[in-house]
């Protein structure tokens, strides 16, 4: 076999390794050993930018990990959003039938029109690492990724050092070695003031509106300049998962000294799955009494999809004690993938976003009709509303509760004509 050492290197050069880099080193360890090994590199770097919005990456990595954790199958994730598959004595049709789940997600993208594992396939490449060149071929697609991750990275150290790029993450990634420091600071700091409120609307048949709830979330910028500036506690998804319970307990605290006998709307506050069955809740669930109906417990997709049993275990006994329930982090594009009232929560949240200015495909839009109709009368949330634009298409599509930066300004107006309080 050729000697492909010198890529094979460069996944020894840092710790902790990049994604590229750790594949390389495997590669490299399995070079004489690769007896009944594939790879497959899924090309999502060249989908539409619509389309690599994180909660489509995010989808993407929930429904391979679960392919890896019942075959030996490893997941790279690039830099340029393009995912890895290092398979070992692992059927092919499991692995098509994942790689199939995968392009369905993006079945209007046109990278996806041809046809899966034919020679003019853009949205999939296969290799057999038994065979030499096929070796040769996948080593030199994994050095162009990490090329391109290299790339990326000297422009954003470029931007840092002459002050371009203000919104660059920076900070010393976050390890384990690090949580337990970052939890104690997280305990004993005032969160308080980092608790802010956004306003949903809904418009009724009158084009007049009325507020809905108040969504109560942390400022996280905030919190971390004040429990970890030197730390970016957004670099590793997992840990930060750990942290964010944590922070959920300190939000709960923050909300329980609010006046939920008077409160003129209700408030809603993003909550893990995980927190709600956990003391910090319970207590939050003793304070507020009987006026439960006063708030509304959103949850990531994303966690719901997670676990679908504990999903509906807290489901089931947050609307038993009066609770109401909205699923957070849907898209519009993502909606012919699954009908999300069959989960049966009282609210679904759908982010607006540059992916559907100017309108979406037909069978989206029937989608997103069929969506709508499914939910009661200002069940479905359209968020990060940023212009009137977004206001008039959601409500084309029937959808009537509103909430984002335009929102806001459209409550303060209200509110300075004495409306609302």
């Amino acid at each position: 076999m050729a000697d492909y050492s010198e890529a094979f290197s460069a996944g020894q050069e840092h710790n902790p390794p990049s994604q590229e880099k750790r594949l390389l080193d495997v590669l490299g360890r399995m070079r004489n050993n690769m007896a009944g090994v594939f790879a497959v590199h899924l090309h999502l770097s060249e989908l539409r930018p619509s389309h690599r919005q994180p909660h489509f990456l995010r989808m993407v990595g929930r429904s391979l990990d679960s392919l890896a954790s019942k075959q030996d199958v490893q997941v790279f994730n690039f830099t340029n959003a393009d995912v890895a598959l290092l398979c070992r004595n692992t059927p092919v049709d499991d692995v098509d039938d994942a790689v199939f789940r995968v392009r369905a997600l993006f079945n209007e993208d046109p990278l996806t029109l041809t046809e899966d594992g034919s020679a003019e396939d853009r949205f999939s490449t296969w290799y057999d690492l038994s065979q030499p060149k096929d070796v040769k071929d996948f080593v030199d697609a994994v050095a162009d990724a990490l090329a391109h991750r290299e790339e990326v990275k000297n422009q954003q150290a470029e931007s840092v050092s002459t002050g371009r790029a203000s919104k660059v993450m920076t900070g010393e990634p976050l390890v384990p070695t690090m949580l337990q420091g970052i939890v104690q600071k997280l305990l004993e700091a005032r969160v308080g003031d980092l608790v802010h409120r956004q306003p949903a609307v809904v418009v009724t048949a009158g084009k007049s509106q009325q507020l809905a709830f108040r969504e109560h979330f942390v400022a996280m910028e905030e919190l971390r300049a004040r429990i970890a500036a030197d730390i970016n506690i957004f670099s590793s998804h997992w840990l930060f998962q750990y942290l964010s319970e944590t922070i959920d307990a300190r939000v709960l605290e923050v909300l329980a000294r609010l006046d939920y006998v008077n409160m003129d709307v209700p408030l809603s506050v993003n909550l893990n799955i995980s927190t709600i069955m956990t003391r910090p809740f319970q207590n939050f669930h003793a304070l507020i009494g009987e006026n439960t109906q006063n708030v509304i417990v959103e949850i990531q997709i994303i966690d719901v999809f997670a676990d679908m049993g504990a999903y509906a275990f807290v489901r089931d006994w947050l609307q038993d004690h009066g609770y109401k329930v909205l699923i957070d982090g849907l898209n519009p594009l993502t909606l012919h993938f699954f009908d999300p009232s069959l989960l049966e929560a009282d609210y679904i949240k759908i982010t607006w976003g540059p992916e559907v200015r100017g309108g979406v495909g037909q069978e989206q839009t029937r989608n997103i009709r069929a969506v709508v109709s499914n939910m009661h009368e200002g069940g479905v949330v359209l968020s990060r509303v940023d212009s009137e634009e977004g206001v008039s298409w959601g409500l084309d599509l029937g959808i009537r509760c509103f909430q984002g930066h335009f929102i806001d300004k459209v409550v303060e107006a209200m509110a300075s004509k004495g409306l609302i309080k």
